[in-house]
């Protein structure tokens, strides 16, 4: 169980993608941690081969998804599509929760 933002929502809505699409992103994506947050990013191939799985679901890649799930239950931040997006989130600074601050930081 996912809790959905209202931003998340207008930005689901926004760049079209159904509940059934996040589902499918959350299920098949590459899961990075970065940034104080849960990214779920869908790549080209992250998506199953079968032709009817990639025909249906082909223009999610780049869809990335930024969960916040340090609390009980986790929140749906924002919904974005990028292709690029992966080497953006792996450029992103690490965040050292206990303390507050970045990695740089320390």
């Amino acid at each position: 169980m996912i809790v959905v933002s209202n931003h998340a929502r207008l930005r689901q809505a926004q760049r079209n993608l159904s509940d059934d699409e996040v589902a499918f992103i959350m299920r098949h994506g590459r899961r990075i941690r970065s940034g104080g947050v849960l990214h779920i990013f869908l790549g080209r191939r992250d998506i199953p081969n079968d032709r009817a799985t990639f025909q249906k679901y082909h223009h999610l890649e780049g869809a990335t998804l930024v969960i916040n799930d340090t609390g009980a239950t986790p929140v749906l931040i924002t919904v974005y599509r990028n292709r690029r997006a992966l080497r953006d989130i792996r450029r992103k600074q690490k965040y050292d929760r206990s303390a507050g601050k970045t990695w740089a930081d320390v």
